[in-house]
């Protein structure tokens, strides 16, 4: 069946230069005005190595679900019909565009807000308040942009001062003369070690990518679970827009996908994920596919708290790891994509990070990364079973301190792996009490195809294994009780779950 819109989308114009516009010229390699199967293998393949031409029956669906006209190909009106939040012009001149939230902090999280514009305006300027009626505070901040790609436009970023706990604030992006946004709202963390709310809710997941094929709607998943069970933050661990797609919008052949990313693929997914990002702190993990051009999209579009950060100019000094206090739980991102062995920079400050961890204030500690250290997935099997590099190197310090889940993705599928050491498993079942090792659970759901290709048998510490699209949702309930759900995005209900109690 075709996607549900709420309503028509007006049809592109004859000369159409946006950015949706153009992704679609870059996949319609033969400029017949429609995407044929072969096409979109192609351009899948150049997205991710086989991504295509490994789901050629997925792709039959996916372009089932996107024809609106009932043409043997896609055609720009299905484009348009299918992704209407993403089908106009973005950051045209001065009027502010993909806004999103993060924080810049570790311990105190302070809220940080980005958007960007076309072209420069005479200020940065963030109007807020804790009315939507009554916006009468002032935030000024500073922009920066790169040109990576060939990317133009202007990065705003202004960091709010500290502002009062577990309190609703909503704020306006823009300038007098350049125009504003519309009014956003988010909801400030409660101090470390209180809960604010019960429970405190984190939407976690890796791989999305944008139009095509499916992180749209694993974005419009969480926007309307959002309403129900809202969200205290976002969790992207890891490859992020998908923009790793080495072609032009015209009909030269598609070249290896190590030569660089197409940066308008960027501006549609930060719009698409604009009505999450801009209410919610969506903070942002580093994956395979953020590498190109020496991660200048990822650095210049994001922010996250120190020591995380670097110039694309100067790669060696850059930092890709941080941690966060949210409530009753410490997250800390790693960087599985740089060093990581004893005596790295990284290592040692990932030891340095566990011992960090007030236990008492914040007693679950959560690890996340982009690429997993169990996995029964036979693609890149050899990186990812007991004795491989990763898991020898950094399962004894997740062991020495305590860690109670490492979350990932990179394997584009769900798996929820036993509590384990050294591929020994510690407990089994939905109820992990005081079990002695991490949870791992493999997030990789979030819109890019599934993997299907599973190891036969199915290894004791895999629990439950599934190629569905979707994404994590984890509840903090207090001190002893972590819930966490895989919501499946054709359902939208859990398809797995379990609770770890201490």
């Amino acid at each position: 069946a075709a996607l549900a819109v709420a309503a028509p989308a007006p049809a592109p114009p004859a000369q159409c230069n946006t950015q949706i516009c153009r992704l679609f010229r870059i996949m319609d390699r033969d400029g017949s005005g429609f995407i044929e199967s072969p096409e979109l293998i192609q351009y899948l393949d150049a997205v991710n190595s086989h991504m295509g031409s490994d789901h050629v029956d997925g792709i039959a669906d996916l372009m089932k679900a996107l024809d609106q006209d009932g043409n043997p190909g896609l055609s720009l009106q299905d484009f348009f019909i299918a992704f209407p939040r993403i089908s106009g012009s973005l950051a045209e001149g001065t009027s502010p565009d993909m806004v999103h939230l993060s924080f810049n902090n570790e311990w105190t999280p302070n809220v940080v807000v980005m958007w960007v514009t076309g072209d420069p305006t005479a200020t940065t300027t963030v109007k807020y308040g804790t009315s939507a009626i009554s916006l009468d505070q002032r935030l000024f901040g500073d922009t920066h942009t790169y040109h990576a790609g060939g990317w133009k436009g202007i990065i705003h970023e202004a960091t709010f001062p500290p502002l009062i706990p577990n309190t609703k604030y909503y704020y306006q992006v823009g300038d007098e003369f350049g125009g504003w946004s519309a009014v956003f709202a988010f909801t400030t963390p409660p101090p470390a070690g209180t809960i604010g709310k019960n429970p405190q809710v984190f939407g976690i997941f890796g791989d999305m990518g944008t139009a095509i094929p499916l992180g749209y709607k694993v974005c419009e998943q969480m926007e309307a679970d959002n309403k129900n069970t809202p969200f205290d933050a976002l969790l992207h661990v890891g490859d992020i827009a998908y923009a790793s797609v080495a072609m032009t919008d015209t009909a030269s052949p598609i070249k290896d996908n190590g030569d660089g990313e197409v940066e308008l693929i960027w501006d549609l997914w930060e719009k698409q994920v604009e009505p999450l990002a801009a209410n919610i702190p969506y903070i942002t993990g580093v994956g395979n596919h953020e590498r190109f051009y020496n991660f200048s999209a990822y650095f210049n579009r994001f922010r996250n708290p120190a020591p995380w950060g670097g110039d694309p100019a100067h790669l060696d000094d850059a930092v890709f790891w941080f941690g966060l206090d949210y409530g009753l739980a410490h997250f800390t991102f790693m960087s599985t994509e740089h060093p990581y062995y004893p005596g790295s920079v990284q290592y040692a400050w990932l030891e340095q990070e566990f011992a960090s961890v007030n236990r008492t204030r914040t007693p679950w500690l959560i690890l996340t990364g982009h690429r997993p250290m169990y996995s029964s997935d036979t693609n890149e099997k050899d990186q990812h079973w007991p004795g491989a590099v990763f898991q020898t190197m950094i399962e004894p310090l997740m062991i020495k301190y305590n860690v109670d889940m490492y979350v990932c993705g990179h394997m584009h599928m769900y798996e929820r792996v036993n509590p384990v050491i050294n591929g020994t498993v510690k407990e089994t079942g939905n109820i992990y009490r005081n079990p002695g090792a991490p949870v791992h659970v493999v997030q990789g759901t979030s819109g890019v195809f599934e993997d299907m290709k599973f190891v036969e048998p199915q290894p004791a510490w895999s629990a439950v294994r599934t190629g569905k699209l979707g994404y994590g949702r984890m509840h903090v309930h207090n001190t002893s009780h972590l819930f966490y759900e895989f919501m499946y995005m054709q359902t939208n209900r859990a398809e797995d779950s379990f609770w770890i109690v201490k």
